[in-house]
């Protein structure tokens, strides 16, 4: 081997750059089947389903499917200002120029100005403690429905008429005190009394859009020029940064945990004691101008933007990505590794990036090292980072660059894979075999002769990974098989002997020394010499094409595949495996070959075709809430039958036997992954499990039934079972009385017979008595 290069390097090539985070990964927009991009309001109804007010009409929302109303099928006019729900369970939705519609279970009714309301144009909906629903609109109208009945609440409370009183949003405390925020400024009705408060006590403008407040007596205020609080009569700035301070701020949320979130003209503001942070399209969002906060209830975050519809956010996020949008200088990333001083590594297609506090530089052929494409890195035991890429071998030492050609001397380039022996030696695994480099010098004999045993035995040299085992044996994966170097001698691993491919993509030795090995056909399990078992799709796994395994200190493994990563536990004994793809917030499905590093702190760190994923498992925490289930519709051969009448109990005639039931599970977390569970008593002996949203029943006979669906998240946690209960009526020649009427029938008719014969027998007796006596005479 020959040392091509060797130059002083202090990383001082370029100026580092600061990238933020991507902590938004899911959105929903007209591609998915929104109404329309523009969300002016959102709300969460007892039911579960979300609902998505905007200016071309309303969307339900169950996770999957929405149920969009616009004024073509109901709605009163196009723009929705606001959306909530009374305590009858009935959704209100006030329409601009249109006044309230009611929708209550798909019907809908209409309060509006022919019938009570002061004035169609709605601007705000509140439902107060008592149940009170509030209806504000222009002019400072300001309508109470209770009981059913409308009154002027305007009235009632003195609050002034005209067009610049109009009210935007109201917040009541724990106190019953009332707060309005108005084209005039703020008012507070408290003890009955109605006070003003205007830009002479604070306020940086009179026009206010968004009013909340938490448990600790603190109310937000938004106005058309910034954000304030209103703590105990006084009005002072929430925020005084130059780009925000003066921002128009719309709609708020206050979370469960007191979290403080604004929609604005410039991103989300976000305050957490006493802490302010923005949420901007660099960290993920849809866009910057936004209109609308909701918080479900799991927890999750929703942000309505003004056009390009809603980004989902969770605050507990166990996701965070990196990419091109937010400065990363490439996005096809090969391996990965954390220093011990802090320091990552990321070997990519163009080069390794190295950084430090969210701040990288790029090191390549262009300035030092040996190539651009990085396959693999390793940290040695003085802290030398050895590096490997598809023009050779590279050791950067305290700033020092050493590189190495090895095509020079052993028609080699390529490096896949990198160990150090407890001597300092370094093994590099290529497309020809074994390199052992010691005190910096290719040992060839050595080399060649190990490589030439591999060959033999597995048929070909090409090494993809090696890996030390818990008992000093060197374990190498191949194009070929699985090999076991130890005491000098080889144990080889086939499709022939056990293995389920004889491409070995990666392995890892855990603890107990149980060799995992990651084939094109799934997780092979090798204990104590033997393969064991074998993992692949039909036991769960997103995909069998097994890219890297790595696993934390917890013993969580981590198997990364060509479609997704995968999450297993109990591998011993009952196994459970999460998948986790780009829907659920991976920056890609493809990871790449060795693109994984668990870190000190049990992060693992992704690397794909796409970019970096950062994953907390430990922030990942199982969402106990089963999900809500519905039975939405039954079928009657293929034509919708009244669910009125199955939830009284339905009663079918004997022909009416062929029933679909449809039903909904409500799951925003993870919509796509929710599983159902049903049965019909007296056919069904056990639950039959389903991703399908409806169950089909044939042919079925006459009796009592009672139909039982539940539904599941994705960490098994199970709803409570929705029912219907339901006869079928016997035919008419099937019921008791017919089969009485023809037992009844019979006898008489056997009866008849008997007694015919009995009268006959008699009748010819007296003929042959008569004759015999004649005879006689």
């Amino acid at each position: 081997m020959k040392l091509t290069l060797k130059i002083i390097f202090y990383l001082i090539f370029a100026p580092f750059v600061i990238f933020p985070q991507i902590k938004i990964h899911k959105h929903l927009t007209t591609d998915d089947g929104l109404v329309q991009g523009q969300i002016s309001c959102m709300f969460q109804d007892s039911k579960g389903y979300i609902w998505f007010g905007t200016y071309d009409g309303v969307s339900k929302w169950d996770g999957i499917n929405f149920e969009n109303i616009q004024t073509h099928n109901g709605l009163l006019s196009s723009a929705v200002i606001d959306i909530k729900e009374g305590y009858d369970g009935k959704i209100y939705i006030g329409c601009y120029q249109g006044g309230v519609l009611i929708y209550d279970n798909s019907k809908l009714d209409t309060l509006n100005n022919s019938n009570g309301l002061l004035s169609n144009a709605v601007t705000s909906i509140y439902v107060l403690k008592n149940n009170d629903i509030i209806i504000s609109s222009a002019g400072g109208n300001i309508n109470k429905l209770k009981n059913d009945k409308v009154s002027d609440w305007g009235i009632e409370i003195g609050y002034p008429k005209g067009p610049n009183y109009g009210v935007r949003d109201i917040f009541e405390n724990s106190k019953g005190e009332i707060f309005f925020a108005s084209q005039s400024g703020l008012f507070v009705l408290k003890n009955g009394s109605l006070k003003n408060y205007t830009t002479n006590d604070g306020l940086n403008h009179n026009l206010l859009i968004g009013i909340g407040g938490n448990n600790k007596g603190t109310v937000y205020i938004n106005s058309y020029k910034g954000i304030h609080k209103f703590i105990n009569g006084k009005i002072t700035n929430l925020i005084n940064l130059a780009t925000h301070k003066n921002i128009f701020a719309f709609r708020m949320h206050i979370s469960n945990d007191g979290t403080f979130y604004s929609a604005t003209a410039n991103g989300i503001i976000v305050e957490k004691n006493n802490q302010i942070e923005i949420i901007s399209e660099k960290n993920g969002l849809a866009f910057n101008n936004c209109w609308s906060v909701l918080e479900d209830k799991n927890g999750i975050i929703y942000f309505g933007t003004n056009g390009n519809g809603v980004s989902i956010y969770n605050p507990n996020e166990s996701i965070v990505n990196y990419n091109k949008s937010i400065g990363l200088p490439n996005e096809s990333i090969w391996s990965i590794l954390k220093a011990k001083d802090g320091t990552f590594y990321f070997g990519s297609e163009n080069g390794l990036i190295i950084s430090k506090d969210n701040k990288y530089k790029v090191l390549n052929s262009k300035n030092g090292l040996i190539g651009n494409f990085i396959r693999v890195l390793k940290e040695s035991k003085k802290g030398e980072i050895l590096v490997g890429s598809k023009s050779g071998f590279s050791i950067i030492n305290n700033g020092d660059i050493i590189n190495f050609n090895l095509d020079n001397d052993i028609d080699v380039s390529q490096v896949y894979a990198i160990e150090e022996t407890n001597l300092g030696e370094i093994i590099l695994g290529t497309q020809n075999g074994i390199i052992l480099l010691r005190n910096g010098k290719v040992q060839i004999d050595e080399s060649n002769k190990i490589t030439e045993k591999l060959g033999e035995g597995l048929g070909g040299k090409s090494i993809f990974f090696f890996f030390f085992g818990k008992d000093g044996s060197l374990i190498f994966g191949s194009l070929y098989g699985l090999a076991i170097y130890k005491n000098n001698e080889f144990t080889f691993y086939t499709a022939e002997n056990g293995l389920s491919d004889n491409l070995v993509n990666t392995t890892h030795v855990r603890k107990n020394g149980t060799i995992l090995v990651g084939t094109l056909k799934g997780l092979n399990i090798l204990s104590n010499g033997i393969v064991t078992d074998t993992i692949d799709v039909n036991d769960g796994l997103s995909n069998n094409s097994i890219a890297d395994i790595s696993e934390d200190s917890n013993g969580r493994i981590f198997v990364s595949t060509y479609n997704g990563l995968n999450i297993l536990n109990g591998i011993k004994d009952s196994i459970t495996i999460r998948q986790l793809h780009k829907k659920d917030g991976l920056i890609g499905n493809d990871i790449t070959h060795e693109g994984t590093f668990v870190d000190d702190e049990d992060n693992l760190w992704i690397g794909t075709l796409f970019g970096i994923t950062k994953y907390n498992p430990n922030r990942d925490k199982p969402i106990t809430a089963p999900p809500k289930i519905y039975i939405s519709a039954i079928e009657l051969f293929n034509e919708e039958y009244s669910l009125d009448k199955f939830a009284s109990g339905a009663n079918l005639n004997y022909d009416e036997n062929f029933l679909r039931f449809n039903y909904t599970g409500i799951n925003l977390s993870a919509p796509e992954k929710i599983k159902y569970k049903f049965r019909l008593s007296g056919l069904d002996n056990n639950w039959i499990e389903t991703q399908e949203t409806f169950s089909n029943y044939t042919n079925l006979d006459d009796g009592n039934y009672t139909f039982e669906v539940k539904a599941g998240n994705e960490w098994g946690y199970w709803s409570e079972p929705a029912s219907l209960l339901f006869v079928i009526s016997p035919a008419w020649w099937e019921t008791w009385w017919f089969y009485l009427l023809s037992t009844a029938s019979i006898i008489l008719f056997i009866a008849f017979l008997v007694s015919y014969r009995y009268r006959n027998l008699l009748t010819n007796k007296k003929i042959r008595t008569k004759i015999s006596t004649d005879l006689h005479d």
